[in-house]
């Protein structure tokens, strides 16, 4: 099983009448992510912006999975890379793109889901300054395999361009299964939060207190 990431952006115009859209279409969605072999999927918005997570059955589900034709209307396309395998007919374009793995605390094991309780599923959303973009992947990617399961095991941020999504389940949870990271050094800085700061670009319009990381609305 894979944890997954997509990003989506909604026309200008659109965002209310996509909310209003997906949440109309719950049962069809739903029914869509399981034929493409997606479980656990939420749905969150922010602004123009969309992002999903999910869990997939297997790597090529990744890639399988995307918004409704019908969705059109309401999403922006990206490129995608024609498979010269199929018809010419074939669609150029995606609504609907995998982000980067920036970051995830845990992997899934034989007991990811069990009997655990799930109060709360929160998405947030950050931009990062263009320049600061590596050193962001550096940090994180260091302090995920010095300190694998360190904190709560849902805990991931995908990534777009500069655009980054983070996703995690509420009651946090460690797993039972502890992993040995890829790095056997201790260089993760102990003032996480002072280093980090100067990454971040800041949601000028944000309320009090999420002027780097807003929290989304989960639409399903």
């Amino acid at each position: 099983m894979q944890r997954v990431l997509f990003y989506s952006q909604t026309r200008r115009g659109t965002a209310n009448q996509f909310k209003q859209i997906v949440k109309e279409s719950e049962a069809v969605l739903r029914d869509k992510w399981v034929a493409a072999g997606l479980e656990q999927v939420a749905v969150f918005a922010c602004d123009l912006y969309v992002c999903v997570y999910a869990e997939a059955v297997d790597s090529h589900s990744v890639s399988l999975w995307d918004w409704p034709v019908s969705f059109e209307r309401y999403l922006e396309k990206w490129p995608k890379e024609p498979d010269t395998s199929v018809s010419t007919n074939e669609t150029l374009h995606r609504l609907t793109i995998p982000m980067i793995d920036v970051f995830h605390d845990g992997i899934p094991d034989e007991d990811w889901r069990g009997n655990h309780s799930m109060d709360e599923r929160v998405g947030s959303i950050a931009r990062l300054k263009p320049e600061m973009v590596p050193s962001y992947i550096y940090y994180h990617y260091q302090k995920q395999e010095e300190s694998p399961n360190s904190f709560n095991q849902t805990y991931m941020i995908g990534m777009y361009n500069r655009l980054i999504f983070s996703y995690h389940e509420l009651p946090s949870r460690i797993s039972s299964i502890t992993r040995q990271g890829l790095l056997t050094t201790k260089q993760s800085p102990t003032n996480w939060h002072e280093v980090m700061y100067p990454h971040f670009d800041l949601w000028e319009e944000a309320i009090e207190g999420q002027q780097i990381w807003r929290k989304m609305e989960r639409l399903l």
